[in-house]
């Protein structure tokens, strides 16, 4: 079911991982949805989640929006590849009442083009990952997980062609140019057709 089993030290401490969730909130917001956040489970995987883990029945638990880019970020395809992605949007699940983040992800390679779901409304980020995928490992003595990516959290048209611009939209010129330059180095050299 899992693709890695329960390991210390995949994500930041968890005290971090909180405060990120409720800083990434507009302020407008930070108290209705923090307390959505502060109520969330300390959990890999949801209790009554069901089917394959990262799918709509069984969406991965993470820490907001940036805990969705944090764990994407880290998850690497069955050949090691980073992977690129981008947020499709938001839909309902039978096992949450909030809404769940629907996201395309391919690796950098060209192989392996899913979908993952996430429920983003926790206390951090899961440690388990989707089968035929790892999760590298926290970084100590980076003393963070990189809150950069192959991907944005918004609907990319023409994905993944469209990401190295959406990329830089998202995170700015600085460090977005290095990951968008990575991503069009990868669309040149593979083949990216939908599955």
């Amino acid at each position: 079911m899992f693709g890695l089993f329960k390991k210390k030290d995949i994500h930041e401490p968890v005290e971090i991982q909180r405060k990120e969730a409720i800083d990434s909130i507009a302020a407008p917001f930070r108290e209705i949805i923090g307390q959505q956040y502060l109520n969330g489970l300390d959990c890999d995987q949801l209790p009554n989640g069901r089917g394959v883990f990262g799918s709509l029945e069984n969406p991965i638990p993470v820490n907001g929006s940036i805990g969705e880019i944090k764990y994407l970020s880290k998850l690497r395809g069955n050949t090691g590849n980073a992977l690129m992605f981008h947020r499709i949007g938001s839909m309902s699940s039978s096992v949450v009442d909030n809404p769940v983040d629907y996201y395309e992800v391919v690796c950098m390679d060209g192989t392996q083009w899913n979908q993952l779901y996430f429920d983003c409304y926790h206390l951090r980020r899961s440690n388990f990952c989707p089968l035929g995928y790892t999760l590298m490992p926290f970084n100590k003595s980076l003393g963070m997980d990189i809150p950069y990516g192959f991907g944005c959290n918004r609907l990319v048209s023409n994905f993944p062609y469209g990401l190295p611009d959406a990329i830089i939209n998202l995170y700015g010129e600085r460090p977005g140019a290095a990951f968008a330059r990575r991503v069009k180095e990868s669309l040149q050299k593979y083949s990216f057709k939908c599955k």
